[in-house]
């Protein structure tokens, strides 16, 4: 890979985190989820179905990571939230669409260190996950607990020289990305969490974060898990109706999460 640094590449990701809290113990999945500060519906609705822990020692958790805001009130009412729920894993840089980088590695340097877990599935917060099914997608002798990094594989994607998603030849000079997964949701192994973490230094600062995490697995020589779970688009007679594959659907507006989240644990 040899696309150009930008200024943003000097930024020392290790400031990146000002919270410090650690996990309880071992999960088997560990799920961090991209959000934005003022997202507390979302937030309170994912807490509400699938992110809810329902026994003493669960398998898994989860935490949102969060940046900071110039909107005072926004900010206070987050300070409430963190202190009451203590879930949110918060960033000393403020809130930006193109910082998303920058919250995944402050996401994956949190987890590998404070955290003890075999998977990490990272997520947006505007996706429906069905646990009880990634925990039995992991669990499958088959499903690698190493080198592994699955999701909805895109391979062979351009740069967009216009338009919202435009990059320009200065920040990348090749004609494709390496592949990578869309960056709503995939899960990766631990040991290759390490791997991304250790690389972060040596691999330049790129703004759009999916593709991002591809450099870091092309660099590092891990090749993607293909799991049509992971629902970019659905059937229209899907509308809020988990598929008999989804595990990860992107793009759930707050009204569907109870109906997702009631259908796969009571379905018709």
């Amino acid at each position: 890979m040899n696309h150009k640094a930008t200024s943003t590449s000097q930024v020392n990701y290790k400031s990146f985190l000002i919270t410090r809290r650690s996990c309880m113990q071992h999960y088997d999945l560990l799920m961090i989820i991209s959000s934005a500060p003022g997202n507390f519906e979302r937030r309170n609705n994912i807490r509400k179905t699938w992110a809810f822990e329902r026994s003493a020692k669960p398998r898994w958790t989860s935490v949102f990571l969060v940046a900071q805001t110039r909107n005072e009130a926004v900010s206070n009412v987050l300070l409430d939230e963190d202190e009451a729920l203590k879930d949110l894993v918060r960033a000393s840089y403020y809130d930006h669409y193109w910082n998303q980088t920058r919250k995944i590695q402050m996401g994956f340097e949190w987890a590998v260190t404070y955290c003890n877990f075999s998977f990490l599935l990272k997520l947006d917060d505007d996706v429906f996950v069905h646990v009880p099914r990634v925990l039995s997608f992991l669990s499958v002798p088959t499903t690698p607990k190493k080198m592994f990094y699955a999701g909805c594989h895109y391979a062979n994607m351009g740069p967009h020289r216009k338009g919202k998603w435009m990059v320009t030849y200065e920040e990348y000079n090749e004609t494709r990305y390496p592949d990578f997964c869309p960056g709503f949701g995939y899960i990766l192994s631990h040991d290759v969490v390490r791997a991304f973490v250790d690389t972060f230094s040596s691999l330049p600062f790129f703004r759009l974060d999916d593709v991002y995490v591809g450099m870091l697995a092309s660099k590092n020589g891990i090749s993607i898990t293909n799991n049509v779970g992971f629902e970019v688009w659905h059937p229209p007679q899907y509308v809020c109706v988990p598929t008999k594959d989804t595990l990860v659907r992107h793009d759930v507006g707050e009204e569907c999460q109870m109906k997702m989240f009631n259908l796969a644990i009571f379905p018709r």
